[in-house]
């Protein structure tokens, strides 16, 4: 026990060597004598800045920039002449059209006797569709079927009370 006081003790000395502030003090006094008693020098004046023009957005009734073209840009855009009352907001909504079309692709088509149907995967799912069922965020509904793709149009509003009308073709993704 006494070796650890006369170590703690060796330390406490060794700390208080360090305390002599009188030529560090002497130093501090003569850096503040060296410093004019001037005034201080006043800083200018911070200049006006003009606010920028207002530009209204044209663009919405465009596809985002930031949304995949799903058939190399074969997609067309055209006016259309639907109003609101011409679209079947009534009807039950299906689980499909919570996901953006991007997020569809053909894996496949079969027949049977009651038509040819589509098969879509999306989130790592495959769904079984027909020509009038309805999938992705915009009024999407199935408009052909065939072996190579599924053409969908879509219906979206253009913000100005118009509807603008585009078809996508959704392509059968080649097994590798």
């Amino acid at each position: 026990m006494s070796v650890g006081f006369r170590l703690l003790g060796a330390c406490c000395l060794a700390g208080l060597t360090g305390c002599d502030h009188a030529h560090n003090l002497a130093q501090l006094q003569a850096s503040l004598q060296a410093v004019p008693a001037g005034p201080v020098a006043v800083m200018a004046a911070v200049p006006r800045v003009e606010p920028l023009a207002v530009v209204a957005y044209a663009a919405s009734g465009l596809r985002s920039p930031f949304q995949a073209q799903l058939d190399g840009g074969t997609g067309r855009w055209q006016p259309s002449l639907l109003v609101a009352e011409d679209l079947d907001n009534d009807r039950p909504r299906h689980f499909l059209e919570g996901l953006a079309l991007e997020h569809f692709e053909m894996v496949g088509t079969f027949s049977n006797e009651h038509g040819a149907n589509a098969l879509l995967r999306a989130n790592g799912l495959v769904h079984r569709l027909k020509v009038g069922d309805y999938l992705g965020r915009n009024n999407g509904q199935v408009a052909s079927i065939n072996r190579a793709h599924v053409e969908v149009f879509e219906v979206i509003s253009d913000g100005q009370g118009g509807w603008l009308e585009r078809s996508l073709s959704i392509p059968l993704k080649q097994q590798s």
